[in-house]
């Protein structure tokens, strides 16, 4: 079977049930279950972004299976630097061009072909972890209700979630769906200077701030730079406008695991002396801006002072609360305007100033027991947006979508949908939409 036509194929269709009637027809091949594993797997890394320049082998080569276990060096770091490079030249090069390029796919930690993690689960159960992310919850009365106070009230800021997973004596930037982040090696030794030898994962945001101004970047600039890391193309002095600010820091084991019983108070407690004990000088690493409330009435002030102040909101952290690789019901998020994720499943074209440019992008949430929304969106875009997305409209069916809106409601077809979308930014850091349940 040659897999990379096979990858081909699935890219040239963007329907995700094409993508799995396909994969479950050929589930039974060994070495596509093997390369699909490899190249989704969060916690299996090549630390090699870029693939180096090689020529092919003409005649029929390696096979691919020995191929995919000699770049187990690469994971297990027993060739690293330019002698790791050297080690995946060798091998692509021992490669026909067919399998070179399957094995780019691998490398890069991408199949290039709209397949993602809940899609090979679908057809493989179970067959890669899905990455741990703890997610706050947004507002109901109920939930804060259920607060203990005192607790603690936490800036939502703008950028880019992420997490630094310190382990090994390395350190590695990750997305929030596990995708590797290339800083250029930007804040690699604060990082492990701050575990101090401990195997652990930091969590929080990263964000550009220009020296200039000693601000951070808009929501849109700093997120363009930022997604540049996610694509692995950020250039030198880009990353290094990267800051990071944190709230929590957990035990890698226990990430690993899905759950720490460590309450957060504890965890607050070891992230703020880590942080607090670095130099002033230069610093690049923050914990978010913070303030620990007695009760509702001095949370929603702070809310509403925030909110004045232009920015987005407050999460609302229970001291007691545990880390769990799900929505937690002890972090209330506090938003003056909604915004929920969802995926692209149309383009229309724009019409008067706005013909051969994008008009609109139809969205949908995820849907769930049958049940979704679905909404418009034609207002947010810029002349780039409309420019770039509508020549880039067969790739990004399919991506997540982060909008803006009033309220959700139900349209004059008697259908879910949402009161003033406005796109807010491409989610490259996202694989899946929010449900119905997850949109307020």
């Amino acid at each position: 079977m040659n897999l990379n036509k096979f990858f081909e194929s699935l890219a040239n269709n963007n329907s995700r049930n094409f993508k799995i009637e396909q994969l479950t027809l050929n589930s039974d091949n060994e070495t596509l279950r093997k390369v699909v594993r490899l190249a989704l797997d969060p916690f299996t890394q090549f630390y090699i972004r870029k693939i180096p320049e090689y020529t092919p082998n003409k005649g029929e080569g390696i096979s691919l299976n020995f191929a995919l276990d000699s770049i187990g060096d690469l994971t297990k770091r027993l060739v690293t630097g330019n002698a790791g490079i050297d080690h995946l030249r060798s091998n692509l090069e021992a490669l026909n061009y067919e399998d070179a390029k399957v094995l780019e796919r691998v490398i890069q930690k991408d199949l290039k072909c709209g397949v993602e993690v809940s899609t090979a689960n679908k057809v493989w159960k179970n067959l890669i972890p899905e990455y741990p992310v703890m997610l706050c919850s947004p507002f109901e009365q109920k939930l804060v209700d259920a607060v203990r106070f005192p607790a603690y009230t936490q800036m939502k800021m703008d950028g880019m979630r992420f997490n630094a997973i310190v382990r090994n004596g390395g350190v590695e930037f990750r997305s929030r769906n596990g995708k590797e982040l290339d800083l250029k090696g930007n804040l690699v030794d604060e990082f492990l200077a701050l575990a101090n030898g401990i195997d652990c994962v930091f969590d929080g945001e990263l964000l550009v701030m220009f020296d200039h101004d000693y601000q951070f970047a808009d929501r849109q600039t700093g997120n363009g730079i930022l997604n540049k890391a996610n694509k692995g193309t950020i250039s030198d002095d880009e990353a290094k406008l990267v800051h990071a600010s944190l709230w929590d820091l957990i035990p890698y084991n226990y990430f690993v695991e899905g759950k720490c019983d460590v309450v957060y108070e504890t965890r607050w407690s070891s992230l703020e002396y880590m942080v607090t004990k670095q130099d002033s000088k230069g610093k690049r690493i923050w914990t978010v801006y913070h303030t620990e409330v007695d009760d509702i009435e001095t949370t929603n002030d702070i809310f509403q002072k925030l909110l004045a102040d232009g920015h987005e909101g407050i999460i609302l952290k229970d001291k007691h609360g545990k880390w769990e690789d799900k929505r937690s019901k002890t972090q209330i998020k506090f938003k003056g305007e909604l915004e929920c994720d969802l995926e692209i499943i149309g383009v229309e074209e724009g019409t008067g100033k706005y013909v051969g440019k994008l008009g609109a992008i139809l969205c949908r949430s995820r849907p769930q027991h049958g049940q979704y929304l679905t909404v418009s969106v034609g207002s947010g875009f810029n002349d780039a947006h409309r420019d770039n997305l509508w020549s880039d409209r067969d790739n990004i069916i399919g991506k997540v979508v982060a909008v803006k809106n009033n309220a959700r409601i139900t349209n004059k077809q008697g259908e879910e949908s949402l009161f003033l979308p406005i796109f807010v930014e491409l989610r490259d850091d996202k694989d899946e939409a929010d449900t119905l349940k997850d949109i307020k």
